[in-house]
């Protein structure tokens, strides 16, 4: 059996997902070059990552669930893929420490109830993103930028934050 060689991956493909995110002002950020210190490759695919997580605290209409399910596996697959291409595996390694942090978390949260500050709801919601600022891949104007968004965000449609469990 013969296999054929892997196509050559095109970074251009985060690109266009990254595109088609909802836009906003994190997306705005990314967007702009000047942002980016070194590796744009690994920020756009841990973008890619925080929407696909942040897609799962999100509870969907019944009639939206496939989509919804869907729409977080293609994210995740192709932050995936496009780390493995560049050799990133220390990344993904990361990535999936802080994803194991944060379901713990979150779980705690959804089991207590406790009242959120800011800064504990940015940690949840975007701490892929802080990593890319902690190892120099983005500039720190991205913490502030989070700030913004978290305070003007509904956080009633966060799952753990509401306390539901989606049987809607």
């Amino acid at each position: 059996m013969k296999y054929s060689a892997p196509e050559t991956y095109n970074d251009s493909t985060l690109q266009e997902l990254i595109e088609k995110l909802d836009q906003n002002e994190i997306t705005e950020f990314f967007s702009d070059n000047k942002n980016i210190i070194h590796k744009r490759h690994i920020s756009d695919a841990v973008l890619l990552f925080t929407y696909a997580l942040n897609q799962l605290d999100r509870i969907p209409s019944a009639d939206k669930r496939e989509q919804h399910v869907l729409t977080g596996d293609y994210y995740f697959s192709e932050f995936y893929s496009a780390l493995a291409r560049h050799g990133e595996m220390q990344v993904v390694h990361d990535m999936v420490e802080i994803s194991k942090n944060l379901a713990s978390k979150k779980s705690r949260q959804y089991e207590h109830g406790l009242e959120l500050s800011d800064s504990e709801l940015k940690y949840l919601l975007f701490a892929p993103l802080l990593y890319l600022i902690d190892n120099g891949y983005v500039k720190s104007d991205l913490d502030d930028v989070l700030g913004c968004f978290i305070k003007n965000m509904n956080r009633s449609e966060l799952a753990y934050i509401i306390n539901t469990k989606g049987e809607s």
